[in-house]
């Protein structure tokens, strides 16, 4: 796992909802950040079955990490 996943790991484990891409660029990638950041790591993750990705394309960590 890259240092990028596990911080947006890291950061989803305190958030019980589901976060846009956006938020998740800019508060774990930093202000200049946004989903062109987040997207391809979220995704990534989902595909290993870590993230689940809601019909809107905000993610949330599963429950069974």
């Amino acid at each position: 796992m890259t240092n990028n996943e596990e911080r947006v790991l890291d950061y989803l484990r305190q958030i019980e909802a589901f976060v846009s891409p956006t938020e998740i660029g800019r508060v774990v990638g930093g202000g200049d950040r946004h989903s062109a950041w987040a997207s391809p790591i979220c995704l990534r993750l989902v595909t290993r079955g870590v993230l689940e990705r809601d019909y809107r394309g905000w993610y949330h960590i599963c429950e069974n990490i």
